[in-house]
């Protein structure tokens, strides 16, 4: 293989690389923000069998993520200010229970945007999580 061919060679090898460890940076972090909404919800989840209020539980799931990552809001005059914390709304956060068993299903679905400036795009990430059972009592 001549010179020149392995040196292209190398050359994609070594933008390829760059470019993963490029998306892996920008994109890591959110899940390592995700890990902690599972343990909020865990928290959450746990809590429920000894409060009945929905209301509590989604509070304990908010407050437990208003520390992490950062959001968009729009003010009252339409300007988006980055605010932190995840600005989960009782939408995004749903208690099930249900009437026959203990069961307790609590589901929070959210989404984050991910820059890539580099490429001059913006990628939606939608994270999912659950947690389902019996809580201890």
């Amino acid at each position: 293989m001549p010179k020149a061919a392995k040196n292209l060679i190398t050359l994609l090898v070594l933008v390829l690389v760059a470019g993963g460890i490029y998306v892996a940076a920008k994109v890591v972090p959110f899940y390592v923000d995700n890990l902690d909404v599972e343990d909020a919800v865990s928290a959450a989840f746990n809590l429920s069998g000894r409060n009945g209020n929905d209301g509590i539980l989604r509070a304990e799931i908010r407050s437990r993520t208003m520390r992490m990552g950062s959001h968009v809001e729009t003010d009252t005059w339409g300007v988006d200010h980055v605010v932190p914390g995840l600005g989960l709304t009782d939408d995004q956060i749903e208690i099930e229970r249900s009437r026959i068993t203990d069961n307790v299903r609590i589901e929070v679905t959210y989404q984050r945007d991910v820059e890539f400036a580099l490429f001059k795009r913006t990628h939606t990430l939608v994270f999912h999580v659950v947690r389902e059972g019996i809580p201890p009592p």
